[in-house]
């Protein structure tokens, strides 16, 4: 289990729940990427600085270290 500052592990959440999402490029981001937890996708928003981010499954395995087996993000896509 990685020691990970609170907005860190709130975006950690948000991109299990809600699926991939832009994100401005700051330290929080480049950390959770740094350490596998989160990739980026390669879309990018140039006019507002921001990066699409998705989690990835060591950053699922993360969140149930975390929170227990209990933690319900949304399915993975089965098709």
């Amino acid at each position: 289990m990685h020691k990970l500052a609170p907005n860190s592990l709130y975006r950690l959440r948000n991109l299990a729940a809600t699926g991939p999402r832009f994100y401005q490029i700051s330290v929080y981001m480049r950390r959770l990427e740094t350490l596998g937890l989160v990739v980026a996708t390669g879309r990018a928003n140039p006019a507002e600085d921001s990066v699409e981010y998705e989690i990835t499954a060591a950053g699922r395995q993360e969140l149930v270290e975390r929170y227990g087996a209990s933690w319900s993000g949304p399915a993975e896509d089965e098709g």
